[in-house]
């Protein structure tokens, strides 16, 4: 096991809010999303690198239409088989991209973030076996998995992080002391809006 993996021992996971249960494959998160109205496609299975499954929604023709866009559409993705341990950013983009059909006030009312021990029980071998990259803010340390992460859309998120900071009216020691404090009671919420602060922590206690 890589050094950094026992050191760390946290990784992020999507949770299905209504039932606050993780979800930590396609095989649970595609009936979740047919009630919501998206198909599962097949997984593009690449045998060197990740692979990945995509997701389309049923109703994006008329929805897009009524947008009067000529952008393209964002299509929801996820890395296959396992969707845990990814990096917030793949979250993030992954959740952005059912908000731009469902449009929900709140995404988090869905599905949101949280953090798990890397070794629970049926996980442990799998986690262990697998290729773990750090992911960090400040003091706060989680691994996620190698290759699920690609350049653009690390480019759009810190993008979007520094325009934050650019358009922000607090001083310089302001926004040093509040980031202290966010990352200190919350982990993540100064870089992604998918769930309360206080809810992205380690689960020790879930079996």
């Amino acid at each position: 096991m890589d050094e950094y993996l026992k050191q760390s021992k946290r990784k992020l996971v999507m949770w299905f809010t209504k039932t606050f249960k993780p979800i930590m494959t396609h095989d649970e998160l595609e009936p979740i999303m047919a009630t919501l109205g998206f198909v599962g496609l097949e997984p593009v299975i690449n045998r060197d690198e990740i692979s990945w499954k995509s997701y389309v929604y049923s109703g994006a023709h008329s929805l897009i239409k009524s947008m009067s866009t000529t952008e393209r559409p964002p299509i929801p993705r996820l890395p296959y088989p396992r969707i845990d341990g990814l990096h917030i950013y793949t979250y993030r983009a992954f959740l952005d991209a059912i908000n731009f059909y469902l449009q929900k006030y709140n995404i988090s009312d869905v599905f949101h973030i949280r953090g798990l021990p890397l070794s629970q029980n049926q996980d442990q071998n799998q986690d262990q076996n697998r290729n773990w990259c750090r992911m960090y803010k400040e003091n706060i340390h989680y691994a996620y998995i190698e290759g699920t992460l690609d350049r653009t859309t690390i480019d759009l998120y810190e993008s979007q992080e520094s325009n934050n900071d650019d358009n922000s009216d607090d001083t310089k020691e302001e926004k040093i002391d509040h980031h202290k404090e966010v990352i200190k009671n919350d982990i993540f919420e100064d870089i992604v809006n998918v769930v309360d602060l206080k809810d992205i922590i380690t689960q020790q206690d879930y079996q």
